[in-house]
């Protein structure tokens, strides 16, 4: 649950650094906001909960992007997320390319923090960092009015697909 906490605050904090006073008036997130609260939690996996790990990861992907996940990454990314205690994730890059069908990559950036120990506000100095860039597939889903993400195409412990020349 600490994870969950962890990543609710950093998305929450995320999400006001996006805002400036002239937008506070009337909140509207920012149109990445769905598609990076879905990397946040992939990166945050909830020990205590996995079906409640899964169904927050999937909640802003479209259908065929949650069952690649659940299918090549799921595995992976729960074991290695047990370690973590907070991560978030920013855009950096922007739209990247739109493909032929209205979808988009998107180059983001993400920092997952593992096996911190924290003393009152601090982090300790043993706290290990990862920060890479991440792309991203995404596609617009006009029934939910909001950008989802479809797959991870390139980040941490996630790698370009390999394809072998014929």
């Amino acid at each position: 649950m600490q994870n969950l906490k962890v990543s609710i605050a950093l998305t929450l904090v995320l999400l006001a650094m996006a805002v400036t006073p002239a937008q506070a008036i009337d909140f509207d997130p920012p149109k990445e906001s769905h598609v990076l609260g879905a990397v946040v939690m992939m990166y945050a996996a909830m020990p205590e909960d996995h079906s409640a790990w899964l169904e927050a990861v999937c909640e802003n992907m479209t259908e065929g992007g949650c069952g690649y996940f659940t299918d090549n990454l799921e595995s992976m990314l729960w074991q290695i997320g047990h370690g973590v205690v907070g991560d978030g994730a920013w855009p950096s890059g922007g739209t990247v390319a739109t493909l032929d069908d209205g979808s988009q990559v998107w180059k983001a950036a993400v920092t997952i923090y593992k096996n911190c120990r924290f003393e009152s506000e601090d982090v300790q100095e043993d706290c290990q960092s990862i920060k890479s860039d991440i792309y991203l597939h995404v596609v617009y889903d006009e029934a939910q009015g909001k950008w989802l993400l479809n797959r991870v195409l390139y980040g941490p412990y996630i790698d370009f697909p390999q394809f072998e020349e014929q």
